[in-house]
């Protein structure tokens, strides 16, 4: 008998060395709104939840959760708005949106943790047939 089950998504779980500092880059630059946030105890490792729209990401002082870093790939409508955006409120990205020859227009740039996160749209003209 086959298991009936329903996906939803994924929650990536980015290593904070401080969630504080962390969610405060997401929200004040990237507008993102904290969902919740969970100690144990006083003192302990932070986690917290922040979303933007359909996006939600943890982020997490816990020892075991992330080991190095991550690169996440977010497609967004319009990769120009988005950038003015950000920039407008202090980002720094290590590069403007770019159109690409893999049929994407971009931009990147690191959070505190130095995870790479790229923002990007499908270019409308791009030809996915051709080869390199």
């Amino acid at each position: 008998m086959k298991l009936s089950e329903k996906w939803s998504g994924w929650i990536p779980i980015l290593k904070a060395a401080d969630a504080t500092r962390s969610t405060a880059f997401y929200c004040e630059i990237l507008g993102f709104t904290k969902d919740w946030e969970h100690r144990f105890q006083e003192g302990w490792p932070l986690y917290v939840s922040v979303s933007r729209g359909s996006l939600t990401l943890h982020l997490s002082e816990h020892e075991g959760d992330q080991a190095g870093q991550v690169s996440l790939f977010v497609r967004v409508d319009n990769v120009d708005a988005v950038y003015t955006e950000f920039v407008s409120k202090g980002l720094v990205t290590e590069t403007p949106p770019k159109d690409q020859d893999y049929g994407v227009r971009e931009f990147h740039f690191r959070d505190p943790d130095g995870h790479l996160l790229r923002f990007g749209e499908r270019l409308a003209n791009y030809d996915e047939t051709r080869t390199p």
